[in-house]
């Protein structure tokens, strides 16, 4: 009976943990897109609000990138390859990470390129013009709108791959403080993000929706199989996760939030700011 109720305590507890991330994730998410809408109702000034949060937003998922998530894939990966007594004399896990990197690179030039193709001669004329004005220094290059709605797409899909794979390697759940600090952060971060990047409210509450429940899927699916080859491929696809991200942040978000000719010390200076608030909350 003493085992019996230790197993259901233990079931219990880490319902309750996962209720709380799932509540935490939601309240964030969706406390961030009201603030939004109050913002826009408010005044002319919902413009200025939404590029200043995003770069709060910005300055958040660069320090989860290169502090929080990278240093957590490597650690696992070579975890992972400790436990199978593999010695590595090659950079497995970073060249997994550039797998994901170029992959959603050559991804997105192939799809630029039928589309310059759909557009025919009209868009080859527009590229020239663009490239002699550049190359005249008369306009600063900036992020293609058109993908924006793909990025973030992108970017909600690394980020659910990645928590997802999380929970998979979770050995317990346990309530901490400051990872549920963090996640809220990188929810209400990503709700700016998928606003900024042309989303719909509809589709921002859904991408909400998911990134509450990845977590929790992967804590359900971590049961279905232990062998050796289940943990080499989970940590293979959190690494191309990792890549996609880093490449998402490096080449979408700072680049949004960063093409502005206008207030650029401004935004530099809250870029830091979102950087230094994920940094203090790693130190909690």
């Amino acid at each position: 009976m003493s085992l019996v109720s230790s197993v259901v305590n233990g079931v219990g507890s880490e319902l309750v943990c996962v209720l709380v991330y799932v509540v935490c994730v939601l309240v964030c998410g969706f406390g961030a897109l009201g603030a939004l809408r109050v913002s826009w109702r408010s005044g002319s000034h919902s413009d200025t609000r939404l590029s200043s949060l995003s770069c709060l937003s910005a300055g958040v998922f660069l320090s989860s990138c290169l502090l929080d998530i990278i240093p957590t894939f490597l650690k696992e990966m070579r975890e992972t390859f400790t436990e199978l007594s593999v010695i590595l004399y090659f950079p497995v896990p970073e060249f997994i990470m550039s797998v994901g990197f170029l992959f959603l690179l050559v991804m997105e030039q192939l799809l630029l390129t039928l589309r310059d193709e759909r557009e025919g001669q009209h868009g080859q004329t527009d590229g020239r013009e663009e490239k002699e004005a550049l190359c005249s220094g008369a306009v600063r290059p900036r992020p293609d709108p058109s993908l924006s709605p793909l990025r973030s797409s992108m970017l909600l899909l690394s980020l659910c791959l990645f928590f997802t794979l999380q929970g998979l390697s979770a050995e317990t759940v346990r309530p901490r403080p400051h990872l549920l600090l963090r996640t809220a952060l990188v929810s209400c971060s990503l709700a700016v993000l998928l606003i900024h990047g042309q989303m719909r409210r509809f589709a921002v509450s859904v991408s909400m929706a998911a990134l509450s429940s990845a977590f929790p899927l992967g804590l359900i699916l971590r049961h279905a199989q232990t062998h050796w080859s289940f943990h080499l491929a989970r940590s293979t696809l959190q690494g191309l996760s990792v890549g996609s991200f880093i490449y998402l942040v490096f080449m979408d978000v700072l680049p949004r939030v960063t093409s502005a000719n206008q207030k650029r010390i401004a935004n530099v200076t809250l870029i830091l700011t979102g950087f230094s608030v994920f940094t203090a909350m790693l130190l909690l």
